[in-house]
């Protein structure tokens, strides 16, 4: 007897139907998968069986046969065991093929039949958007699943146990169909809850590293923030996440998806909520950076996803590994191969950096002497490449406070800073409306043509500075662009010469001091 299920798999952060079809026959017992199925597929077979039988059900006694559709996908993962468990069983005619009709099963099932969560619920239910009307999951799987339903109109249905499945689709207990809960209002509550970070109010001084931040956020822009040990540039850097813009629906939703894939989702947090605040130290991979393995994962690129990858000592990280950045800096997203297939995630973070001036640390401090030579400088500084530099927008020098300073009373809280984020990102998305650009770092020529033409003066400056600078066309398009989020941080529509002025200071790296 032939019994069809539907369940879902995972290409990258994209969810594909897949069709499960058992077959079983008379003849020697023996249990096959096929569709190019990994190991934790394979081992479904010894899941499934002993949670049908220490359920109370009967279990073929011939040859089963379980084909996943389509077939030239490789398949990976446990989330299958349900969809097959059901398929096996509606060969021993426990409910009819009508029954599983517009179903579709995603879950782990233990030996004792109960069922399991799994990863990757979120992008595998959106997969699933038409091709189901009622989807069975495990309770601890049910949030996120209801999440995603509100999204494809699939109804959800959560189950403990095998028994328990059985019986709602024969008819003899009742279903509970969840949705989600105005849980809903993602922006509002994500605006409501309260951040475990520091306030910025708690650095004494700074101010004009916190002004520096502020138009960095304000416009999306990649910041490095220069100075010596002990000036406060982490602590400034770990503060960022304070001043983030809430994230939209659809950004939650997007970066949910990766954190689901990544198994980082739980019950208790069924979905992203706020930006992402992501470090590397210099122990990461390559792999742990973009991602991969032979079943791929996002890595912590994707995982920076609509937030900030804060990479602390950035010249002591190594060129092999800073060089990798350059490809989601410029593209937005990842491509890897694996096993001759396709996976692309995400990748669209801004880049906040700190690094010591120079090896010793003390190049430009006015209380301790550099010790380093020239070679030790220009070789230290070589660790960033040109092509990657030109990707980081803004680069910050953080000098020592000031005892004055150090003592004065606290100033410029992360509310303050935030509301000009927020006022800055109002004008941004009125201007930037019908287009797919969210702020203005991320504006492609078109838009700087129409909303980033300086006065007369402020051209005149600018060609000065290209010509005296020898500026390459991508820095000119970022002084511009910072020109445009400077203007909007001091409320103004045009952009005039002394926003340019502060944009083309922004972008020098690295004063030359010997």
């Amino acid at each position: 007897m032939l019994a069809i299920t539907k369940t879902a798999g995972l290409s990258g952060i994209c969810g594909m139907e897949v069709t499960v079809e058992a077959s079983a026959e008379r003849g020697l017992p023996a249990y096959h998968v096929i569709g190019l199925g990994d190991t934790a597929v394979k081992e479904s077979a010894e899941r499934v069986r002993g949670a049908i039988l220490n359920s109370g059900f009967a279990y073929p006694k011939g040859r089963i046969t379980v084909n996943l559709s389509p077939a030239w996908v490789r398949k990976s993962g446990s989330h299958y065991d349900l969809a097959i468990a059901a398929a096996i069983l509606a060969t021993q005619g426990l409910f009819s093929e009508e029954k599983l009709s517009g179903k579709a099963f995603l879950g782990e099932l233990n030996l004792n039949g109960e069922v399991q969560g799994v990863r990757g619920v979120l992008p595998m239910m959106t997969g699933l958007r038409g091709k189901a009307t009622e989807v069975y999951l495990a309770e601890s799987n049910r949030k996120e699943g209801s999440l995603a339903a509100k999204e494809s109109g699939t109804r959800v249905v959560a189950v403990k146990n095998l028994r328990q499945m059985v019986a709602m689709l024969r008819g003899e207990e009742e279903k509970i169909f969840y949705a989600v809960e105005r849980e809903a209002d993602f922006t509002e509550q994500a605006e409501k809850e309260e951040f475990t970070v520091p306030d910025f109010a708690d650095v004494k001084g700074q101010q004009a590293a916190k002004e520096a931040i502020t138009i960095a956020v304000a416009g999306g822009h990649g910041i490095l923030l220069i100075g010596s040990p002990g000036t406060g540039k982490t602590m400034l850097a770990r503060r960022i996440p304070t001043i983030l813009p809430a994230m939209t629906q659809t950004e939650q939703l997007e970066t949910s998806m990766i954190y689901s894939v990544a198994g980082k989702l739980s019950e208790s947090m069924p979905i992203m909520r706020q930006r992402p605040f992501r470090e590397l130290n210099r122990t990461t991979t390559p792999a742990g950076i973009l991602g991969g393995g032979l079943d791929p994962q996002p890595g912590e690129v994707s995982l920076a996803h609509n937030g900030i990858l804060f990479i602390d000592e950035f010249l002591e990280f190594g060129r092999q590994r800073t060089e990798l950045l350059r490809q989601p800096m410029e593209e937005g997203e990842i491509r890897l191969i694996r096993r001759g297939q396709h996976f692309v995630f995400p990748a669209a973070f801004s880049l906040a950096a700190a690094a010591n001036p120079c090896p010793c640390g003390y190049l430009g401090d006015e209380n301790h002497p550099c010790t380093c030579t020239r070679a030790q400088i220009d070789k230290y500084r070589a660790r960033l490449s040109g092509p990657l530099c030109e990707r980081i927008d803004m680069c910050v020098e953080i000098r020592r406070v000031s005892y004055d300073s150090l003592t004065a009373p606290l100033t410029g809280s992360s509310a303050e800073m935030r509301e000009k984020v927020l006022r800055a990102r109002e004008a941004q998305s009125a201007r930037l409306r019908g287009t797919n650009i969210k702020c203005n770092a991320k504006m492609q020529a078109r838009e700087l043509q129409e909303f980033c033409r300086p006065d007369a003066e402020g051209q005149a400056f600018l060609k000065l500075a290209y010509e005296r600078y020898h500026l390459s066309p991508r820095r000119y398009h970022k002084i511009l662009k910072l020109a445009r989020t400077i203007a909007d941080v001091q409320g103004e529509e045009e952009i005039r010469q002394q926003h340019l002025a502060g944009a083309l200071q922004y972008t020098r790296f690295f004063e030359e001091e010997a």
